[in-house]
């Protein structure tokens, strides 16, 4: 054989012999190993752990060599927010399919790099998979960060996602992927003030009896409620495996957009919900509020249903106490209007939001 082939050849052997040895080394991390902390509702299946709802959170530690996440994305427009020890997020969008994500490497503190991941946008913009982590030669996996021991969930709309939240004049671009970011909601805000964890349950345009186009057949929140996907009904979420202290619905804006049906029948819809949650979370303080779309001048159209909607919401209080269900209270919350070019609330009126809310929460909770 010629001297040149030989040494092809060679070369051939001996990164096969690496890439062998490399993977020989390395360890695939399950995406369901306890050293990976994860906050919010997901499904899991033969691929990994799928995630639908937003602000849904991946947390791990390690020392050394970076590890490598993997996630699988159905579209382009599944993102995250990727923030090592604390620091500023930055943006990681995804592509179609496979994603493989390297993440930083160096000198550790003594807890080692504290990963977080936050999914950024909700259901309809696509579903995200983490199917786990690589650990090369040298790395290492320490146990998952110790999680709050309160819990908070959030049941809710658009603004519970925070949809369009980052956006302002004059690039005020609303229907863009980059504007949405649950990171950033007030439900998230809310348990960064309590030290709660949060499980954000929310779906943009719907409502209790119907969605932002008057639809009463589309899976609103007492549908999307029992699911760990909010659109696959044969996903069933095991409530056993968060039991909130507190639950905050944010709901009534999609159900008052259009004409909504008789208050009565409202007030009798949301009742029989409040009874499956109520099913569901049998401890749990039960805290409802306004939609913070409506507006607060009463002359205007959406003024005189957010009066509408705050008697229900009133009467709904009334009844579930006449039901012997004594924790079940009324947050206020105040008209957060948005931009001239869209009405979802942007980042510091969630801000607002959360601070305005704050009081109610801990009152209901005893916290």
């Amino acid at each position: 054989m010629p001297l040149v082939s030989l040494r092809r050849l060679s070369v051939i052997i001996l990164l096969a012999m690496s890439s062998a040895l490399w993977s020989w080394a390395a360890e695939r991390v399950k995406p369901t190993d306890p050293r990976i902390a994860i906050i919010g509702r997901t499904a899991v299946n033969d691929t990994g752990v799928v995630m639908a709802y937003p602000a849904i959170t991946l947390r791990f530690r390690y020392r050394g060599a970076a590890p490598t996440v993997h996630l699988n994305s159905s579209n382009a427009d599944n993102s995250f927010n990727l923030s090592c020890n604390g620091w500023q997020p930055v943006t990681l969008r995804l592509h179609d399919g496979a994603n493989t994500i390297a993440l930083p490497t160096g000198d550790a503190p003594a807890e080692g790099w504290i990963i977080e991941l936050v999914r950024r946008n909700e259901a309809w913009m696509g579903v995200s998979t983490f199917t786990g982590l690589t650990i090369p030669d040298g790395g290492e996996l320490l146990p998952a960060p110790v999680l709050p021991e309160r819990k908070l969930l959030l049941i809710g709309d658009s603004a519970a996602c925070g949809e369009f939240i980052e956006r302002f004049p004059p690039e005020d671009i609303s229907e863009h992927p980059r504007a949405i970011n649950a990171g950033r909601s007030f439900g998230v805000l809310l348990g960064k003030a309590l030290d709660a964890q949060v499980h954000v349950v929310a779906y943009g345009g719907r409502g209790v009896v119907m969605d932002w186009a008057g639809r009463t057949a589309t899976n609103n929140a007492p549908q999307f409620f029992p699911l760990a996907l909010p659109d696959d009904p044969a996903a069933r979420w095991d409530h056993d495996r968060y039991q909130p202290d507190v639950i905050l619905l944010h709901l009534g804006l999609a159900d008052f957009l259009t004409d909504p049906i008789p208050d009565a029948d409202y007030v009798a819809a949301y009742d029989a919900f409040l009874d499956d949650v109520r099913t569901a979370h049998p401890t749990a303080a039960i805290v409802l509020t306004e939609a913070s779309g409506l507006s607060d001048d009463p002359a205007t159209v959406r003024g005189a249903r957010r009066i509408r909607l705050r008697d229900c919401l009133d009467t709904l209080v009334t009844r579930r106490h006449q039901k012997g269900d004594t924790r079940v209270s009324l947050a206020p919350l105040g008209f957060y209007p948005g931009t001239a070019s869209d009405p979802h609330p942007v980042a510091f009126q969630h801000e607002q939001m959360a601070l305005e809310l704050e009081p109610s929460i801990r009152r209901a909770a005893g916290w």
